[in-house]
């Protein structure tokens, strides 16, 4: 057995209508995977290719799914992974049933959960056109992660492009994920506009804007308006969230009035500075479990109960 036949395997595939594998390499290694209509006889194993109108019949039946929150930024390195990381804990100490998505290629989330980095990412097994079920790992408090997973270059410009072809590819897997609609999925996105983000705000409920008091993020508040407005005439419920706010510094104070004066007529969410937080990612600890009792870990808290409160009712 080859080594593309092995990955195969491990996500349960089978290449029996490929007997050399040629395609399923293709799959793999750079063609953008696609559904040519084929079905499997589940009695007797024949093979027939169903009409396209009961394909998109199918793509479009409304399932229903969990509250999805987006965690996005213009701005790298505000922390934004930081924050899911320590929401999906949080919300998962507070009863809720959470999964924790990682949308980045950068694939950063699993560090801070301390997950497997052998085992496939959801990058991987989308181009195997494999169940993300498969790829479910453990997170902190019982949440559960689906970090993106190694991919090379080749990969991800794959990834990408079938992304950009398929605007229901999130949804889509999501529904297939069957998951509790009374539960919460929280998606780390990358920094910037880019096919994953519009892929996240197709599905989001609720949007995070993660910035830091600085000038660099107050800078850039133009950027995320034009770059949701799109997304905010479905109606979906953003939040702006300043990120390691210092209450001892008075620039860091001054930048928070500046951009509560910009965003006045928007919910502010402040996440104060805990050096314990870069220690729990330092150690793939639970970042909870050191600042339950400190203005971060309230504010944690408090953003954790907000979105239990914005969650859709079934």
């Amino acid at each position: 057995m080859s080594r593309t036949d092995y990955l195969f395997a491990l996500f349960g595939k089978s290449v029996s209508r490929d007997p050399e594998g040629r395609n399923a390499r293709l799959h793999f290694f750079g063609t953008v995977p696609f559904d040519d209509g084929t079905r499997v006889n589940q009695r007797d194993g024949s093979h027939y290719r169903s009409h396209p109108e009961e394909r998109l019949q199918a793509q479009e039946q409304t399932v229903a799914r969990p509250t999805v929150v987006a965690v996005v930024s213009i701005n790298g390195g505000v922390g934004r992974s930081t924050l899911v990381t320590a929401l999906s804990s949080g919300l998962q100490r507070l009863g809720e049933s959470v999964m924790a998505l990682d949308l980045d290629p950068q694939n950063a989330l699993r560090h801070h959960f301390g997950v497997e980095a052998e085992q496939p990412g959801l990058g991987r097994a989308s181009l195997l056109n494999a169940a993300w079920t498969s790829i479910v790992q453990s997170g902190f408090a019982g949440c559960q992660v689906i970090p993106f997973g190694d991919t090379d270059s080749h990969q991800k410009e794959s990834l990408q492009r079938w992304l950009t072809r398929e605007p229901k590819w999130l949804a889509q897997r999501l529904s297939a994920l069957a998951l509790d609609e009374r539960g919460l999925v929280i998606i780390d996105t990358p920094a910037g506009n880019n096919v994953y983000l519009q892929q996240a705000l197709s599905v989001a409920d609720i949007v995070l804007v993660v910035t830091q008091p600085n000038a660099a993020c107050l800078g850039t508040l133009d950027q995320v308006d034009a770059l949701l407005a799109p997304c905010l005439e479905r109606a979906p419920r953003c939040h702006i969230v300043i990120n390691q706010m210092d209450d001892k510094s008075a620039f860091s104070l001054e930048m928070f009035e500046a951009f509560k004066q910009r965003l006045s007529d928007r919910p502010v969410h402040v996440i104060h500075h805990d050096p314990s937080i870069s220690e729990a990612l330092a150690f793939a600890s639970d970042p909870l479990d050191n600042i339950r009792v400190s203005l971060a870990g309230d504010d944690i808290n408090g953003l954790c109960r907000l979105l239990i409160a914005r969650k859709k009712r079934p």
